[in-house]
């Protein structure tokens, strides 16, 4: 940390006194790029966050068509796989996570579609439509994202409808493993003041590990759909109104998964799972959501939002653990239902004087949940089943927050001081009931008492920053912030008492440090944020069998220190080519981690999620014009280190190795008399690197090294037309 923290002083002391323009008349400049993080449109070299933008350019250069495209593109941010669901996703930042996917336990990292929070892990990995931007904030984010945003937030930003223009978007994609991706858009103006945008995608791409048993032909595959409809009306300037609605489906079969060894140890990536499989079959996810957002601002002098939400989502689930790896029947089956609905509201008032150097957002949030799931997990070695049924999972939170910033008169108002706080209450209900099913003769027994538990917790986040402006294109900030994650229930407790016992919220206070800077006439672009974050009464999963993945303890017993460094370098070299490289390091380890005998056995333990070191590197290179038109190379190279995958140590090492892949992507662009064209070539993990994206205990009795496979080489063509 001592280290990280003298390169950064120097790094801000350059900055502070070397000159910045180069002089470079006529010569391209890197873009102004704009967020809303902060709830409001403004630039990104402006906004004290550590975040990285990604636009519809970078979108289309990285094929990004759900959450997991994010994986490895983004150094903080990890995405890891649920062993149940394909469909599921577990997201990390900065070392902050959840490893579990129950729905009554929250994630650290919050998601938003269009500012509509998505609560659970499940259906995270749906295809998304006409996403504009994808923005991520880097740390917690309490005070304008609220509980559960401990790590950070994904912000999914759609492209609005445009008034009175009429426009047509197709996309076909084919590729390795019988890839097949088309996706539609129109943009319908609607008189002079509304218009309609409306998309509609399928996509399909066959696993790479065939199922040599019955069932689905392959492991991994994807089978998608998805359909958004967008209305915008602005019947005179001060009022606009857009309501958007949006649904998926998708049938990806279970990823496969492998036998291997413990680390450091590794295994060969298999093509082919067991004859002994019976009856494989797909995942099924159906997500919809509505969302409605009103905005008023007479005058221009301040402005009211309301932002409505509905989702719902309609899950099934199911895996096979190592079928012909013990025998012919598989270690464990695990399969699930459920539904689940959510409600939320939120009020914005923003507003500001530029006479007294004020800005301001005040805003109040509700949010309902209510929720249904079964899950069955069946061991035949032992011949029983073990059933959980949930029912009047019911929770609610409501948050009242304001975030101020103040320029005095002073420095030519080049100091910006911001103070913010939210203050959160949430209440949480689960009833489950269990029984144990002899698969023999039928026979359910169930527990004599249903396990409940009802908890309320509330908490204020407090926030506090402070940035000067030293030059036009330099701006220093320090901050305070505050996250807060609430507690809830297990459905993998030990005992219906332990259930009943839950377990309490956590909180993460980051102090960090932070460069946003432009040079050589705009043409380089350097970021870098330092911090270190304080993460107490952590909720630790603890097995009381090490062995036994179906059972676990969820306590308040972790205290942890997170120390961090972040750099964002773009810049152009010449006319045509652009680099950017991103690197992230990161020193996450418990300080605490009390035992029931109150020693501290906190050597026990690791942090999920957390590579040291994270680089990526991108070159996009322009090529002279054609006959045909415009070329564009972009290749990619993107690597980390090797990160722990299970959080204790007391069934062995589990460790996703290092590793880096290298993708590229050539791209022709031809203006027609009516719109324009565009064919690409692209290319991902070109070197066809091996490598897990989860390795974790799969045994149920007894460990046993499991991993999922990242995909190998695949080779594809895109065409576009878009008028």
């Amino acid at each position: 940390m001592r280290s990280s923290l003298f390169f950064f002083a120097g790094v801000c002391c350059a900055a502070a006194s070397v000159g910045v323009s180069a002089q470079a008349r006529g010569e391209p400049q890197l873009e102004e790029v704009r967020v809303t993080a902060q709830k409001r449109s403004e630039p990104l070299q402006l906004v004290p966050i550590s975040l990285v933008s990604l636009d519809e350019t970078a979108l289309a250069t990285i094929g990004f068509d759900d959450l997991e495209s994010l994986r490895l593109q983004v150094p903080g941010l990890q995405l890891l796989p649920h062993p149940n669901a394909q469909s599921t996703q577990l997201v990390f930042l900065r070392g902050v996570g959840n490893a579990d996917e129950q729905i009554i336990q929250d994630p650290s990292v919050g998601v938003y579609l269009d500012g509509v929070y998505l609560a659970r892990s499940q259906g995270l990995n749906l295809e998304l439509l006409d996403i504009e931007r994808v923005e991520v904030l880097r740390g917690p984010q309490g005070t304008l994202y609220g509980r559960n945003a401990t790590g950070g937030a994904v912000n999914f930003v759609t492209r609005l409808p445009e008034l009175g223009e009429w426009a047509f978007r197709q996309h076909l994609g084919t590729g390795s493993r019988d890839l097949l991706r088309s996706r539609t858009g129109l943009n319908l103006p609607l008189g002079d003041t509304a218009a309609l945008g409306v998309g509609y995608l399928v996509s399909s791409q066959q696993g790479f590990v065939r199922n040599a048993g019955s069932g689905k032909s392959h492991f991994g595959s994807r089978d998608r759909e998805a359909l958004r409809a967008d209305l915008y009306w602005e019947p005179v300037p001060s009022w606009r109104l857009r309501y958007a609605y949006d649904t998926a489906e998708s049938e990806d079969t279970p990823a496969f998964i492998d036998r291997v060894p413990l680390a450091p140890l590794a295994a060969d990536r298999p093509s082919s799972g067991s004859p002994d499989v019976a009856d494989l079959r797909a995942n099924r996810v159906h997500a919809e959501g509505h969302s409605v957002h009103v905005s008023w601002s007479p005058g221009g002098v301040f402005e009211v939002r309301s932002i409505t939400g509905y989702r719902k989502l309609v899950d099934y689930q199911n895996q096979d653990f190592h079928s012909g790896e013990f025998g012919p029947l598989p270690l464990l089956q695990t399969e699930a239902t459920g539904i689940q609905d959510n409600w939320s509201q939120e009020l914005q008032f923003l507003g500001g004087s530029d006479e007294w150097g004020l800005e301001h957002i005040f805003g109040i949030y509700w949010f309902k949940e209510q929720a249904e799931r079964m899950a069955s997990n069946y061991t035949p070695g032992t011949g029983l089943r073990r059933l959980v049924f949930g029912r009047d999972i019911e929770n609610t939170a409501l948050a009242v927050f304001g975030h101020v910033k103040w320029a005095p008169p002073v420095l030519d108002r080049r100091l910006e001081m911001t103070l913010g706080g939210r203050w959160s209450e949430d209440k949480r209900r689960a009833v489950l009931n269990r029984a144990l099913e002899n698969v023999a003769t039928g026979t359910v027994t169930f527990n004599p008492q249903p396990s409940a538990g009802e908890q309320e917790f509330d908490n204020f986040s407090p926030s506090f920053v402070m940035s000067w402006q030293t030059h036009e294109t330099i701006n220093l900030y320090a901050k305070v912030v505050e996250g807060y994650k609430s507690g809830g229930f297990n459905a993998r407790a030990t005992s219906p008492q332990r259930f009943s016992e839950g377990f309490d919220d956590e909180t993460l206070v980051s102090w960090e440090l932070g460069l946003k800077s432009d040079w050589l006439d705009r043409r380089v672009r350097l970021n870098v944020a330092l911090f270190q974050s304080d993460y107490e009464d952590i909720q630790v999963n603890v097995q009381s069998d090490p062995n036994n993945v179906l059972l676990s303890d969820v306590l308040n017993a972790g205290s942890a220190t997170i120390d961090g460094l972040e750099l964002d370098l773009s810049g152009l070299w010449g006319d045509n080519l652009r680099y950017d490289i991103r690197y992230a390091w990161l020193d996450a380890g418990f300080d605490r981690i009390t035992a029931a005998d109150g020693t501290n056995v906190a050597d026990r333990y690791r942090f999920i999620g957390a590579p040291r070191h994270f680089l990526t590197l991108g070159l996009e290179y322009t090529l002279a014009e054609t006959a045909l038109g415009h070329v564009r190379l972009a290749s990619q190279y993107l690597w980390q280190e090797a990160q722990f995958s299970s959080s204790t140590v007391n069934a062995g090492t589990y460790i996703i190795q290092a590793h880096g892949l290298w993708n590229a992507r050539l791209t022709l662009s031809s203006p027609l008399p009516r719109g324009e064209v565009e064919v690409a070539l692209w290319g991902k993990n070109l070197s066809d690197e091996e490598y897990y994206t989860a390795h974790f205990n799969g045994g149920a009795g007894f460990a046993v090294p499991s991993a999922i496979w990242g995909a190998p080489r695949s080779l594809g063509v895109d065409f576009s037309y878009a008028y």
